[in-house]
C-alpha cells in the first residue's frame, strides 16, 4: 500500500498476518500538560485497534506480531499517517503531536524508501509540531540509531526519549541522541511516593536532566500524591490518568483548569506543611550552631563551643574550615556515633592536609557570613549515613572560617516522605557582622571564585587559614 496517496479510509483497516484477519484501527491521543502553563501542550498518539467481531489488541502485541522488515516499517508508517490526520481533526493549532517510534523502524525504514517528511507536507502538518518519541526498546546499531535521529531534528522535529530509567532508555542514550524532551519511566513515577530513597534520587535526576538540556515529562501519574512529586521536583510537562485518559477528543477546558486548581492548592498546602516542620525539626541545630560559632567568637575552644551542638540527638560530627578551605583540628564526634569508631572507615578519616575546598557548603558559607546553609541529603565521606550538613561563616579577628555539622538524616526524615531538605540559607543569631571593607574584600574573592575577574580566574582565592 503506498501510504502516501493512500485514502483516508484505507488507512482505518490492517490486515494482520498469520490470518489473524482485519483489523480497525483509530487514533485516541493523551494530553500532555504543562505545570506552569496549566493546560495542553502535546497530545501522544496511542493506536487502538480492534477486530471486526469485538475485541481489542494491545499495541504492544500488534507490533510485535508484525514481522521485522518492511511488513513492521509498513504498519508502523500506518499508524503515523493515522494520527496525523486525526490530530489535524482536534484542530489544536498550538500543541505538538508526540509520535512513538520503534528504534528499527527510525534506524532501517530508509531502506523501504522515503516517507516521513513527504507525508508531513502532503498532511499539512508542519515538522516543528511533531515530537517523536523514541520508545524503549534496545537496538544493537546505535550509530545508525543516532543517524536516523538528526534526520528528524534536520526536519525540525522535537526529539523525545520514553521511559527514561528503564532497559535502553538510559543516560548513554541521552549523552548520544541530545533529546528536547525525556520522560521518566512511570514505574520511577510509582515508587517516589513510598520510597524516600527514590524521591530524593527522582529530585536530582529531574535537575540532572535539566542540565542536559532537555524538558522533563512525568508521565504514569495517577494520584494526587504523584502530580505533587512531580511538581515538587520542578519537572515540566506531566501525564497520566490522573490529569486525562486517552481519547478520540480534546479533554474539556473547565476540567482542566479544575484539576489545576487543586493540584496548585494542594501543592502550597504541602510546601507550608513541610516548611514548617523542617523548621521546627532544623530550629535547635541553627540555634546551637550558631551559639558554637559565637562561643569561637568570644574565645571559647572547640570542644567547649560545641557541647551543646553534639548532644543533640541527630548530630553527628561537627568540624572547623579554615578559609582557605584546610580543616582545623580533628573531628568532634558525637558520643552516639557509632561510625566515628568503625575500623572500616579509616582511610577517610581527616589528616593532616584534609581541605574541603570543593565542598558547596563550604563555600556557599563563605559567599554568605551569617547565614547558615544546609545541603541537600548526601553520604558522608567520613560516615556510613546520609545526613544533611549545616555550614555557617563567621569571622573572628578579621579572619573568617567555616563552623560545620552533620546531621542524621534517618533521624531529622522519619517517616515523613513529604520531608526535604532547603538550600536557602538562614540567618544565624547572634553572629556579629562583617565589616564594610572586608565584605568588599570577601566580594572580590566570590567575583575571582566564579570565574570573572583577573589571574586565578576559576579557583577561589585563598584567606589565610592554618592547616590541620
Amino acid at each position: 500500500m503506498d501510504l502516501l496517496d493512500a485514502a483516508d479510509s484505507t488507512l482505518d483497516t490492517y490486515l494482520a498476518p498469520n490470518g489473524r484477519g482485519e483489523l480497525r484501527l483509530r487514533s485516541h491521543f493523551q494530553p500532555i500538560f504543562s505545570l506552569a502553563h496549566r493546560r495542553p501542550v502535546g497530545y501522544e498518539g496511542l493506536i487502538r485497534a480492534t477486530r471486526p467481531g469485538g475485541g481489542s489488541v494491545a499495541p504492544l502485541d500488534l507490533l510485535r506480531d508484525a514481522p521485522h522488515g518492511e511488513a513492521r516499517t509498513l504498519l508502523d508508517r500506518q499508524c503515523r499517517r493515522l494520527h496525523v490526520r486525526n490530530f489535524l481533526r482536534l484542530d489544536t493549532a498550538h500543541s505538538w503531536l508526540f509520535l512513538n517510534v520503534d528504534p528499527y523502524v527510525a534506524s532501517e525504514g530508509r531502506r523501504f524508501g522515503a516517507f516521513f517528511a513527504q507525508m508531513l507536507e502532503s498532511s499539512g502538518m508542519p515538522a516543528h509540531r511533531v515530537a517523536i518519541e523514541l520508545v524503549e526498546t534496545p537496538h544493537e546499531d546505535e550509530e545508525s540509531l543516532s543517524a536516523a535521529i538528526e534526520y528528524y531534528r534536520e526536519l525540525g522535529c522535537l526529539i523525545v526519549i520514553d521511559d527514561f530509567g528503564a532497559g535502553s532508555s538510559n543516560f548513554d542514550r541521552i549523552w548520544r541522541l541530545k533529546p528536547d524532551i525525556v520522560k521518566i519511566d512511570r514505574e520511577m513515577t510509582r515508587r517516589v511516593t513510598v520510597d524516600p530513597l527514590a524521591r530524593r534520587m527522582f529530585m536530582g535526576i529531574v535537575a540532572v536532566l535539566h542540565e542536559a538540556g532537555a524538558l522533563v515529562c512525568v508521565e504514569g501519574i495517577e494520584t494526587e500524591a504523584e502530580a505533587l512529586c512531580a511538581t515538587a521536583a520542578e519537572a515540566d510537562l506531566v501525564q497520566g490518568y490522573y490529569f486525562a485518559r486517552p481519547s478520540a477528543e480534546r479533554p474539556r477546558e473547565q476540567a482542566c483548569r479544575e484539576l489545576f486548581a487543586r493540584l496548585n492548592t494542594a501543592f502550597r498546602a504541602e510546601s507550608t506543611r513541610s516548611r514548617d516542620r523542617r523548621g521546627a525539626r532544623l530550629e535547635p541545630y541553627f540555634a546551637a550552631l550558631s551559639n558554637a560559632a559565637r562561643g569561637l567568637q568570644d574565645g571559647a575552644d572547640h570542644p567547649q563551643a560545641a557541647r551543646t551542638l553534639l548532644g543533640l540527638d541527630c548530630t553527628q560530627r561537627c568540624y572547623l574550615i579554615a578559609s582557605d578551605g584546610f580543616q582545623i583540628g580533628a573531628n568532634l564526634e558525637a558520643e552516639r556515633n557509632v561510625s566515628a569508631r568503625n575500623p572500616r572507615l579509616e582511610p577517610m578519616r581527616p589528616t593532616p592536609g584534609t581541605n574541603w575546598q570543593s565542598k558547596a557548603y563550604f563555600r556557599r558559607a563563605l559567599c554568605a557570613p551569617g547565614r547558615i546553609q544546609i545541603t541537600r541529603p548526601y553520604l558522608s565521606v567520613t560516615g556510613p549515613r546520609l545526613c544533611v550538613t549545616l555550614s555557617l561563616a563567621f569571622q573572628i579577628n578579621q579572619e573568617l572560617f567555616v563552623l560545620c555539622a552533620d546531621l542524621d538524616l534517618r533521624g531529622l526524615d522519619g517517616d515523613d516522605l513529604a520531608y526535604g531538605i532547603d538550600e536557602t540559607g538562614v540567618p544565624a543569631p547572634d553572629i556579629a557582622g562583617i565589616s564594610d571593607a572586608f565584605a568588599r574584600r570577601l566580594h572580590l574573592e566570590r567575583v575571582i571564585y566564579r570565574g570573572r575577574a583577573g589571574p586565578g580566574s576559576g579557583e577561589l582565592a585563598a584567606l589565610s587559614g592554618r592547616p590541620l
